[in-house]
């Protein structure tokens, strides 16, 4: 069974990102998978590693993954990594294995007999000829290359000249939902108490809106932007409930007082979460602004948001290289 070595050029390349996709995107084929990051500065604490274990793991059917270490290895070390390779590939069809940016990849790969697949972080004006020679750099065992994070407006070309590099490829262009943070992100960094059991927890979030005294009415206001956060006085139950459409995935209600029972029934009805808190509705809409744009890609949602990106810009021929 395959061992592919995800790597990045940078630190937020993608590298995870890149590996909730593919374990996705394995699960959707009927097809299983396994994760392993062997390698971490924070061993016992990698959110990647607990991402995949408390998020993702029982969604997709994944085998356990292993403890993590706090070394980079030589590339004699591989030896030593086989074994728990090989356990991996017992209970699974692919094992993507994450592992630090440049360092020993290429021996890395030659000593556990694994290809790799390269997350490169599209910097502006970036020639994409330097791009391939980069990733070339990793040696033979060279799956392909990702680039991501691509403006949108430049994607179709840069992909072409990507194209021109004798190197499978894929060109991902930026995404706002991959920028996002979650309904429960929210809660935690404005230290909010949920008003009802929550729920779409894991809901994106891009931008917010304030419910004030505004001059359109409630559905032209609140129904122009997807994952939508609404700011809103505890006590305008009139704001709370013209907020409440498709679009929004939350209500951050703030000052003092409580919901009215009404407003916690439509929640209710509707699964929108209701997060309490007890700063004004600026100062809660500066906190929140200081969050927005930052997410991580610890997020189901996430994982298949970019599997979906992966299917759209990566031929099926290229994924299905990757993965033979």
């Amino acid at each position: 069974m395959p061992a592919l070595l995800i790597t990045g050029n940078r630190p937020g390349a993608g590298k995870t990102s890149l590996a909730a996709a593919l374990l996705v995107h394995l699960h959707r084929s009927g097809r299983r998978a396994a994760y392993w990051k062997p390698f971490s500065g924070s061993p016992d604490t990698d959110a990647d590693v607990r991402f995949v274990s408390e998020v993702l793991s029982e969604p997709l059917g994944l085998p356990p993954v292993p403890p993590t270490s706090p070394l980079m290895p030589s590339p004699l070390a591989g030896n030593g990594l086989r074994g728990q390779i090989a356990n991996l590939q017992g209970q699974a069809d692919v094992v993507f294995i994450e592992v630090p940016d440049g360092g020993n990849t290429a021996e890395l790969a030659d000593a556990l007999n694994a290809r790799v697949l390269q997350v490169h972080a599209y910097s502006p004006g970036e020639d994409p000829a330097t791009v391939g020679a980069a990733t070339q750099q990793l040696g033979r065992r060279v799956a392909g290359v990702i680039l991501n994070a691509v403006p949108i407006y430049r994607r179709d070309a840069i992909a072409g000249e990507m194209a021109s590099q004798n190197l499978p490829s894929a060109t991902i262009p930026e995404s706002r939902v991959m920028l996002t943070v979650t309904v429960e992100q929210i809660a935690v960094h404005l230290g909010g108490e949920w008003v009802l059991e929550p729920v779409n927890i894991e809901a994106p979030v891009e931008r917010y809106l304030i419910g004030g005294n505004i001059m359109d009415s409630g559905p032209n206001y609140f129904g122009r932007f997807a994952n939508q956060a609404v700011i809103a006085r505890v006590q305008r139950p009139d704001i709370h409930l013209a907020s409440m459409n498709v679009q929004t995935r939350c209500l951050v209600l703030t000052g003092s007082g409580e919901a009215t029972e009404y407003i916690k029934a439509e929640a209710r009805e509707r699964d929108i979460p209701l997060i309490r808190v007890q700063s004004s509705t600026l100062d809660t809409a500066e906190a929140l602004g200081g969050i927005l744009g930052q997410g991580t890609a610890h997020s189901l949602v996430k994982a298949q948001h970019f599997a979906g990106l992966l299917a759209n810009y990566a031929t099926p021929e290229m994924l299905s290289g990757w993965l033979a």
